[in-house]
């Protein structure tokens, strides 16, 4: 665990505080929260993403996936080319 000293203006941190307590959190637990999630955002691939790429390909692999040609996705849904 890594601890950081934050230097924030006093509108931010009343901002931050309100969402915190609508929210039902503490300050330090919605920031902290904050940062996880952007976090996350940052990742490159995210986990998500490669699961849920691995499990397309699974299905790919698998035969379990159907493909159409667009001129077939239009006519389907009445659109005209």
């Amino acid at each position: 665990m890594v601890r950081k000293e934050l230097h924030l203006d006093e509108k931010v941190i009343a901002s931050l505080e309100k969402e915190a307590k609508r929210q039902n959190r503490s300050l330090k637990n919605y920031l902290e929260h904050l940062a996880i999630q952007e976090a996350k955002r940052l990742e490159v691939p995210s986990e998500e993403y490669m699961k849920m790429m691995d499990d397309l390909l699974d299905k790919c692999d698998n035969k379990k996936v159907d493909f159409f040609s667009i001129e077939d996705v239009l006519k389907r849904n009445g659109i005209s080319n």
